[in-house]
């Protein structure tokens, strides 16, 4: 794929309907998404039981985000008047989901597994509107990687782009260099799918 440039009309789109928000998410790659396209973002770190035991891949996003959400509402620091945005992102892979790794090693296995081959990015996310209340929905892309040799991978991880990042990478960053192609939404890639947002904020408007 090509490289993202950002600020892109999808971004300016996304914050001309949402110009001041609060994002309840530590992604710095969330906060960035935003941003970039222009929108004042005020971070709210929820602490929110993200577990998905039992649940089908879908049902397990939607329920992250939701608490995630139900925790800011909840909180001292709820402001009714802005609109506020939570997520949860997984990557899914041969019956496997992969989360954040936990260190280098299980990045490299992660990124081994996903050469040449195509994964479904899932997120989760929860949208708070004074005018359309909340609307907890999500979204989904398919990635295919390009086929990496070792070399390949050992450069990407000594970027350390991996840490903290679904899947081991950063989309916003050099990741997109590993990418081929994305079928669908590639700020649900990166953890925000600005598509669907736009979408529900202009259908309620």
């Amino acid at each position: 794929m090509e490289r993202i440039i950002e600020p892109s009309l999808l971004q300016k789109e996304f914050s001309s309907l949402f110009p001041s928000l609060v994002l309840a998410s530590s992604s710095p790659n969330r906060k960035k998404l935003l941003e970039d396209g222009g929108s004042y973002v005020s971070v709210f770190v929820p602490n929110a039981d993200e577990s998905i035991s039992g649940l089908d891949l879908v049902s397990a996003m939607e329920k992250n985000a939701r608490v995630k959400m139900e925790a800011y509402l909840s909180s001292s620091s709820f402001n009714p008047m802005l609109p506020a945005i939570s997520a949860d992102t997984l990557v899914h892979i041969d019956n496997e989901l992969l989360g954040k790794p936990k260190d280098r090693e299980d990045a490299r296995r992660i990124l081994s597994l996903l050469s040449g081959r195509r994964q479904t990015v899932l997120t989760g996310c929860a949208l708070y509107d004074k005018e359309i209340g909340i609307k907890v929905f999500c979204d989904q892309a398919d990635v295919i990687f390009h086929r990496l040799s070792d070399s390949d991978i050992e450069s990407y991880l000594d970027r350390d782009e991996w840490k903290g990042a679904a899947g081991g990478y950063r989309l916003q960053k050099n990741g997109w260099r590993l990418v081929e192609t994305i079928e669908g939404d590639w700020t649900t890639v990166v953890g925000l799918p600005l598509k669907k947002l736009i979408e529900i904020k202009k259908l309620n408007r």
